[in-house]
């Protein structure tokens, strides 16, 4: 979420990046293998929770608050992100 916020994207998210809500969760479509992992237990724990889960369950969704890509080029799918007014 760190990384889109400097991007000058805002990210829906309501526990601030806690793993406690799970709206910032979002669909990984492309990433090195080794960011394809659940992540922590907790992030795993609230991953169960989430809809998008149930509905889609084979694909591979992580928390943006939790992840930490790195260098790597990762292309997510997320509904509700918007562009901040400042970097329009």
């Amino acid at each position: 979420m760190k990384a889109v916020t400097r991007s000058g994207y805002r990210w829906p998210s309501v526990c601030g990046g806690l793993a406690e809500c799970g709206i910032c969760v979002m669909e990984i479509l492309e990433a090195p293998p080794r960011l394809l992992t659940p992540g922590s237990d907790l992030e795993a724990e609230r991953l169960q929770t989430v809809p998008e889960r149930r509905v889609h369950p084979e694909a591979v969704f992580r928390l943006a608050c939790q992840f930490q890509p790195g260098p790597a080029h990762v292309v997510v799918r997320k509904r509700g992100v918007r562009q901040l007014e400042a970097f329009a």
